[in-house]
Parts: structure tokens; C-alpha cells; sequence
């Protein structure tokens, strides 16, 4: 602002002295050839040097001013943009021809997003709506990026950014805004409305409405994984361990959410006192490197050590000799889930862990079968 200040003030000094008609013929004919041939640094300079000495009622000024807008915009030089700008504002030429050069500002400052919206506010009256909506946009865009919330909430409501307002509200802690804001979905596309719901449905469950937020988020028709997990947190603390089965099954399937899932599910199982089941689900979250995965791997080692010195049904499948046979015929037999254990002096199959000899009767009925002729035993 300092810089366009002095050329302002040089301005005023240098149209006192003018110039004869011959140096302006030949100025003006250097700024054209210079701007015909594309070396804007010459026309841009001489463009300058022109509007500072002609007068305000020179009949060629526009035409110079509008080769110094050009040459500027190709050389990327800003500030020469602006100080030709703010000269167009005082120039009577129509509208659609202002909008030209406005439009031209709006991409050159677009890396600029404080300046781009002192720019909007001028170029508003000469842009269309479709226009004024996309610029907009792409400054809440850059400001979401940047976490200016501030920012973003000083832009008034309009439907193709209010779902960022609400994100600002909801991220600057205030909630009852975002209820008040997301009462009438008419306000938002239909494309984000579940989006909408579910920081609706957030709001609430911070200002302690935890009914409320569940019920709002369980409308949304198609949920995301995040709001799957929120709401499989919510059931879970319910200890309403059926819903929160249903939605963690859903995650076992999504990319980020496995090690959550498996672990939760492990301990569904686990307080169900369903010990081999719990431990097939830690098993499957230790594998991942993560909070979960470490949480499922301290739990799964307890429970096998408890699990050794406990006694449970199994159902033995074979007897044989030697361990490295019995171990053979689990692999040649795909029997998942079997495990050797010594019997006298023998080694045998077994499959199954079960706490009650009911649950054991109907795994052994299934591997009958299979073929295999099989005992219930306790181990």
C-alpha cells in the first residue's frame, strides 16, 4: 500500500508537466509495438510513464491503461496490476469491460487469499452469482485447508458454503450454533446433508443430549465409518453389545477402522466369557501396529495363560504316536482352529474349547460329518 501511495503522489507531480503531441505519438507507438510483439517489461514501463505525464481527459489513456493491465497480468506483477486497477475504478467504460479485468485479478491473486477477498469485494457488482459463488467457495476452501475458522464464519450464509460454517462453528466449540444453524436442511445441498446430521448430531452429544445425538446420527442414510464408530462407542458404553456387534462388522471391512473393530469385538466376547472367540478376534487385531493392535496383544496373552489352567470340553479327533504326525494331519486336513495336545503316550487331535459339553456335542456332530470318528473330552 506504501508503494501504490507514492505512485499516487508522483502521479499528481508529473501531469503538471505533460508532454508535446510528437513524444506522445511516439510513446504511444513504442507501447503498442512493444505489446504487439509480447515484451511486456517495455510496454508495461513505458504504459507507466504514459498515465503518469497525460492528462485525466487524454483521449488515448484507456486504451494505454488497459495495455498496462495486460502486460502486468503476463509478467505476474501485482502490484503494477493493482495500481492499474484502482485507475480503471475512476475510468468511465462499461461494465463488461471492468468485469474483464476484475476477473483477471481474482486469478492472479488467487494464491492470495487476504487479498483475494478485498478484490471480491469490488468485483462483486461485476461478476455474475455463478461467478461470485465459485471464488467464494475457493476462499473457504483455502481457509478450511488453514484452519481459519474465524475466517470462514465471516463470509454470510449462503447454501453453497454453509456446511463450512457449521464445520467452523462445530470446531470453535460452539455447539448450540451448529443445532440453530442445522434445523432447516433446505439450507445445505442434498449432497452434504448427512454430513450436516452428523456434526448436528456431534453438537448435541458435546452439550451431553448423548439420545438426541445417536437418534440424529442413526437417520443419516448412508454413514461413513466415523460415524459408525461413534456410534459403536455410544452402544458400547450402553453396554448394548447387539448394536454395537452389528456396527463393528461393518468395520472389520473398512481401511483404518480393522484394529478398532477386532479389538471391540474380542471384547464383546470376552465379557460374554466366550474366551476362544474373544481370542480369534484379539488375534486379529494384534496384527495391526497401532494402539489396538497392542491392547489386543496384552489381552490375548492373559487370556491363553488363563486359558491353560482352565478346564473346558474339546473334541478329540485322532490319536497318533508321534506330535510332528498329529500336527501333519491337522495341515493335510485344513482343520483351523485344532491344536496337539499329549494324551498317555500318545498325541492328540483336538478341536474346540468349549465351557459347556452342549456347545461341545454340536461341534462334534459337525465333524462327524466330516467323516471323523471323534470323543468329547475334558482338557
Amino acid at each position: 500500500m506504501f508503494r501504490l501511495a507514492v505512485i499516487f503522489s508522483l502521479t499528481a507531480v508529473f501531469l503538471s508537466y505533460g508532454f508535446t503531441e510528437k513524444e506522445r505519438d511516439v510513446l504511444l507507438r513504442i507501447i503498442q509495438g512493444a505489446y504487439q510483439d509480447r515484451v511486456y517489461s517495455v510496454s508495461l514501463e513505458k504504459s507507466k510513464n504514459y498515465l503518469k505525464k497525460a492528462p485525466e481527459d487524454d483521449r488515448y489513456r484507456l486504451e494505454v491503461l488497459k495495455i498496462l493491465l495486460y502486460s502486468s497480468y503476463h509478467l505476474k506483477k501485482k502490484e503494477d496490476f493493482l495500481y492499474g486497477l484502482n485507475l480503471l475504478e475512476k475510468e468511465k467504460i462499461p461494465e463488461n469491460e471492468k468485469a474483464k479485468f476484475y476477473r483477471l485479478a481474482l486469478n492472479l491473486f488467487k494464491e492470495e487469499p487476504d487479498k483475494l477477498v478485498k478484490i471480491l469485494k469490488k468485483a462483486k457488482k461485476y461478476l455474475s452469482k455463478d461467478e461470485e459463488k465459485k471464488y467464494t467457495k475457493f476462499l473457504v476452501l483455502y481457509y478450511m485447508k488453514n484452519k481459519k475458522w474465524d475466517k470462514i464464519l465471516s463470509f454470510p450464509p449462503e447454501k453453497n458454503i454453509n456446511l463450512y460454517r457449521v464445520i467452523a462453528l462445530y470446531k470453535t466449540g460452539k455447539y448450540k450454533d451448529v443445532i440453530k444453524e442445522t434445523q432447516l436442511l433446505s439450507r445445505f445441498p442434498p449432497d452434504v446433508k448427512d454430513s450436516v446430521l452428523y456434526l448436528r448430531g456431534l453438537s448435541f452429544y458435546k452439550l451431553g443430549n448423548e439420545k438426541k445425538a445417536v437418534d440424529t446420527v442413526e437417520a443419516i442414510t448412508f454413514k461413513t465409518p466415523e460415524m459408525i464408530k461413534f456410534l459403536t462407542g455410544y452402544y458400547l458404553k450402553k453396554k448394548k453389545y447387539i448394536y454395537a456387534q452389528r456396527y463393528l462388522k461393518i468395520l472389520t471391512l473398512e481401511e483404518g477402522y480393522k484394529d478398532y473393530a477386532y479389538f471391540y469385538l474380542g471384547v464383546i466376547e470376552d465379557l460374554s466369557k466366550n474366551y476362544v472367540k474373544a481370542l480369534k478376534y484379539y488375534k486379529k487385531a494384534s496384527a495391526f501396529k497401532t494402539e489396538y493392535g497392542k491392547k489386543a496383544k496384552k489381552r490375548m496373552l492373559i487370556l491363553q495363560k488363563a486359558l491353560e489352567n482352565r478346564k473346558f470340553y474339546s473334541v478329540r479327533v485322532i490319536l497318533l504316536s508321534q506330535k510332528e504326525n498329529a500336527e501333519r494331519f491337522i495341515k493335510e486336513n485344513n482343520l483351523n482352529g485344532c491344536f496337539v495336545k499329549p494324551y498317555k503316550s500318545f498325541f492328540g487331535v483336538y478341536c474346540g474349547r468349549f465351557e459347556k459339553k452342549e456347545e461341545a456335542e454340536k461341534y462334534r456332530n459337525k465333524l462327524k460329518e466330516l467323516g471323523f470318528e471323534t470323543v468329547i473330552q475334558k482338557i
